[in-house]
């Protein structure tokens, strides 16, 4: 069966607690009971690998020599020492291109910040032409509507003038027949006229 790392750790962290405080060989039911709770199906198989590792640590300090423990010991602090060097220049180098991400990152904001400005400031520049526009726009309409007014009027006095002018090309009319009509009236009493001093003079 599988057991999950924190699992693991958590039960042996709590064996080891129990051994600091002078249980050399805890039990799995005081494991479990150091945890708070648990499952023996869990528990035993790690306390079994625990105690192995146990017995495998004091075997290996009892064999190991103090000159050949004390090479093991400088060695592992070189060794220590390296990978502290490495860990180190691990989190420079982590850190250096967490920054120049960073510095990227804020440029792009920057550069998006000011392409922003600029837009707004074209769409509050096209706003201000389209007032304008709409505005000259309003202007025309009034001054069409005026024109149309005055179109209105004029075909109106247009009307009424065209009227009058047939009025009076009538009156001219009867004015010219009149005339017409006096004319032949003189003309017959010239006719009689003459043919009275013709008469007299007989």
């Amino acid at each position: 069966m599988k057991i999950k790392q924190e699992i693991k750790e958590k039960i042996i962290s709590s064996a080891n607690a129990l051994q600091a405080e002078g249980m050399e060989t805890p039990t799995n039911e005081q494991v479990r009971e150091h945890m708070g709770g648990g499952s023996l199906s869990h528990i035993s198989p790690v306390m079994r690998e625990w105690r192995d590792t146990k017995k495998l640590e004091a075997t290996a300090a009892l064999e190991i020599p103090a000159d050949l423990k004390k090479v093991i010991e400088t060695s592992l602090g070189q060794v220590w020492t390296a990978a502290s060097k490495l860990a180190s220049t691990t989190v420079d180098t982590i850190r250096k291109e967490a920054n120049t991400s960073i510095e990227v990152a804020i440029a792009e904001r920057d550069e998006v910040l000011s392409e922003i400005i600029r837009l707004e400031e074209s769409i509050a520049g096209l706003r201000k032409q389209l007032a304008e526009k709409e505005q000259n726009i309003h202007q025309i309409e009034k001054e069409q509507e005026n024109k149309n007014a005055q179109i209105m009027q004029l075909t109106t006095e247009n009307s009424s003038l065209v009227a009058r002018i047939s009025e009076k090309n009538e009156q001219v009319q009867s004015l010219k027949d009149e005339v017409k009509e006096s004319r032949n009236d003189y003309k017959k009493l010239q006719e009689q006229l003459v043919e009275i001093a013709r008469n007299t003079n007989q």
